[in-house]
């Protein structure tokens, strides 16, 4: 692609997202006017026609890109799979639902420019609130995040944001990918890189407004088996540092 590379890549993992994505990718661009960047929508297959929908953004920008994929992969995997495709220093992952406001970005960035590795889109962090959520979600949510943190010993607040920026190295040069079948990216490079510097931006975070939640009970059972399998990472990485030290 011609130009200088952009400072900022975007990356929008989606399925079944076409009307939210055809508002959310100018909403990005109009939020970052005076930034060098560019939106990659990272579709799995999606039976709405999103990926249609994200070429003719594309014809129209050139800033915006598709990377489209043939099934239902993972939305971490996706993240992963658009850091690896990002051509800017920086990469922020955000849901593709409207979830998360993209006017926060500017100020996310300033703050990973002033020596922050990642900055999280907190839900939890003091500012940050649940609008328009239900009860039992939010319930959920709290209940996840407390035993997520506790399970990985991570003082991070919101561990399980999907909304979070970054140094694009902190996601390509990531030590493990066991969420990718899953949506939880964040947590795995937290649990996983622990010399990162971390910062929270506290966000608004806003339900869905068209189309169907993709969280569902199984995802409660995903995000068990990742700790699990996390924990057994940090054990087997000890054990090795011991061997050498012996």
């Amino acid at each position: 692609m011609a130009g200088s590379p952009p400072h900022l890549s975007v990356v929008v993992p989606t399925y079944n997202e076409r009307e939210n994505v055809a508002v959310l990718v100018p909403r990005i661009l109009g939020a970052l006017h005076d930034i060098e960047c560019e939106v990659i929508v990272v579709d799995d297959a999606s039976p709405d026609g999103t990926a249609d929908a994200v070429r003719e953004l594309a014809r129209a920008d050139g800033r915006v890109r598709l990377l489209a994929r043939e099934g239902k992969l993972g939305l971490s995997s996706a993240a992963f799979a658009g850091a690896e495709a990002a051509r800017g220093a920086y990469v922020c992952v955000m849901d593709g639902d409207l979830s998360h406001d993209p006017m926060e970005l500017p100020q996310m960035l300033a703050v990973a420019q002033e020596g922050a590795h990642v900055v999280i889109g907190s839900r939890f962090a003091p500012g940050g609130m649940l609008v328009n959520v239900a009860f039992t979600r939010r319930v959920v949510s709290v209940v996840a995040n407390l035993a997520a943190r506790a399970l990985n010993g991570l003082g991070v607040r919101d561990v399980l944001s999907g909304f979070a920026l970054c140094e694009r190295r902190v996601l390509t040069e990531a030590p493990t990918r066991y969420s990718a079948r899953g949506f939880k990216f964040l947590l795995e490079v937290l649990a996983t890189q622990r010399q990162l510097t971390v910062r929270e931006w506290p966000i608004a975070f806003r339900d869905r407004r068209k189309g169907s939640s993709k969280a569902t009970l199984r995802e409660g059972y995903e995000l068990a088996a990742l700790c699990a399998r996390l924990t057994a990472w940090r054990v087997r990485r000890r054990l090795r540092r011991g061997r050498t030290w012996n």
